[in-house]
């Protein structure tokens, strides 16, 4: 029987839904994630997160620091963008972040709520102010940062020793809950033989893989300092309900401060990095598995009622200069015989050490059109979906590697739709890329999929979407506030 490529990636991305976003009575699912599918997905070398696993900065020479301060600042441009619930992160939309073009980006409009804000300023004891200000301190430390260059120091804030164990323990956390869920989904689709091990995987194993749930929620508790982490920002954020003023000023200086030279003119960036820096070397990847006989099972998967996330095209597409076209000849409508997709998967944690969304979510701020708000949209207005200029933000991004697709069908398919298009063009079907340009570090590479026929193997690891955090009504000011109070 013949499968339509539009098919198979529902399933796909139904089933990767319940897996990322989804749960049971044993793990929770998170109503406040959706998720962005990249269009085309992302190629990366591990050698492209050194920043990450070493720091800027720490480098041996110069030379290296350079190499540092570059990899930092391509992945601090192409994360900094805010998720569109409708519709894919589309290369389009990636070329504009990565050149800082005039699409909306996170780092700027967040500093324009900071500093446009009106914020609630009943004074505080000088006991409240110091145990506020001993909280801050618990979770976010300054260090002295040397430019490559110039050898002048400069003061960064970043995450406190605390703060990087908590987000650790978080990492580990949703790692064990993807693959609790990716197990579970897996049985709950499976069909014919393919499906028989996952079935009796599950059978014999749900409750060791619930253990491990409850076991990575423990570390993180013991190690990870979950309870005080939790207890200090419950703190902050009953303290800041009287008097905003002093934390919103800390906020800016941090924001201020966070601003990063890279080595170009107008490079300047806000460092972003990932929690675990080492992700890429690690055994912490789940393997995920899908066949085309799953389709015949798939009604039980469903994504959001507003379809978050949508928008990514199902047939076999190609991405030139920032343009992504989808071939007419092998659409979503493409028939295949014989499918199976198969991937190892991780999430890593997107870690912004100037980005404050306790401050988002808090309720005692607002801001005021024309008085240091000057957009038409609120942030978001808390709809289903929701809609305004900052809505959410990328939480996590799902990278995958080994991807492995096999069907001689599709083989075919893009063997063909390969030769019709520039060499330079990337070439792919629904987030994934599976050959083409590849140019995140200083000089452009090319990745090439093996294809023998009857089956597609795609070498190294890309980011095929971003778990994004969605943000309830912001600004949400507390009844009883007087808005004209506020400053």
């Amino acid at each position: 029987m013949a499968y339509q490529l539009e098919d198979l990636g529902r399933i796909f991305r139904n089933q990767l839904y319940n897996v990322l976003t989804g749960g049971d009575g044993s793990v929770p699912p998170d109503k406040s994630s959706f998720i962005t599918w990249c269009m085309p997905g992302l190629p990366y070398q591990p050698a492209d997160f050194t920043f990450a696993a070493q720091g800027i900065g720490t480098g041996h020479t110069a030379q290296e620091d350079k190499l540092l301060l570059q990899q930092a600042y391509n992945f601090a441009a192409l994360i900094d963008y805010i998720p569109d619930v409708t519709s894919a992160y589309s290369s389009e939309r990636q070329e504009g972040v990565w050149r800082n073009a005039s699409g909306a980006r996170l780092s700027e409009i967040y500093g324009q709520i900071l500093k446009g804000s009106k914020v609630i300023d009943d004074e505080l004891t000088d006991d409240q102010k110091q145990k506020l200000e001993k909280a801050r301190s618990l979770l976010r430390v300054t260090r002295k940062v040397k430019d490559p260059f110039t050898d002048e120091e400069t003061e960064k804030t970043e995450d406190s020793p605390m703060l990087k164990a908590y987000k650790a323990g978080q990492t580990a956390y949703n790692m064990a809950k993807l693959a609790y869920n990716n197990k579970r989904v897996a049985a709950q689709a499976a069909v014919g033989e393919a499906g028989k091990a996952a079935v009796m995987d599950w059978a014999s194993n749900a409750q060791l893989y619930a253990q491990m749930v409850a076991s990575a929620e423990d570390d993180w508790v013991t190690s990870g300092y979950r309870n005080e982490v939790d207890r200090i920002r419950a703190y902050v954020d009953q303290t800041t309900e009287k008097s905003m003023l002093l934390w919103k000023r800390n906020l800016e200086q941090f924001y201020d401060q966070a601003v990063t030279s890279a080595l170009g003119p107008g490079t300047n960036f806000y460092y972003t990095t990932v929690v675990p820096g080492d992700f890429a070397e690690s055994s912490g990847w789940t393997n995920y598995s899908m066949y085309h006989q799953m389709v015949d099972s798939a009604s039980r998967f469903d994504t959001t009622s507003w379809s978050a996330g949508g928008g990514v095209r199902w047939g076999l597409w190609s991405a030139s200069g920032g343009v992504t076209s989808t071939s007419s000849d092998f659409s979503a409508n493409y028939q295949v015989e014989d499918f199976a997709l198969s991937f190892d998967m991780t999430q890593v944690q997107i870690v912004r050490p100037w980005f404050y969304a306790e401050f988002l979510e808090n309720r005692g701020w607002t801001l005021v059109r024309g008085q240091g708000w000057n957009y038409d949209q609120m942030p978001s207005d808390g709809g289903s979906p929701p809609s305004g200029r900052f809505i959410g933000y990328p939480l996590q991004a799902l990278f995958i590697k080994n991807l492995t697709i096999r069907s001689a069908s599709f083989a075919s398919a893009f063997q063909s739709h390969s030769s019709s298009v520039s060499a330079q063009a990337s070439v792919g079907w629904g987030p994934f890329s599976v050959n083409g340009s590849y140019s995140h570090a200083e000089s452009d590479q090319h990745f090439h999929a093996e294809n023998d026929g009857t089956t597609i193997t795609v070498p190294g690891m890309q980011i095929i979407g971003f778990v994004n955090h969605l943000l309830g009504k912001t600004p949400n000011l507390l009844d009883g506030i007087d808005p004209g109070k506020l400053v």
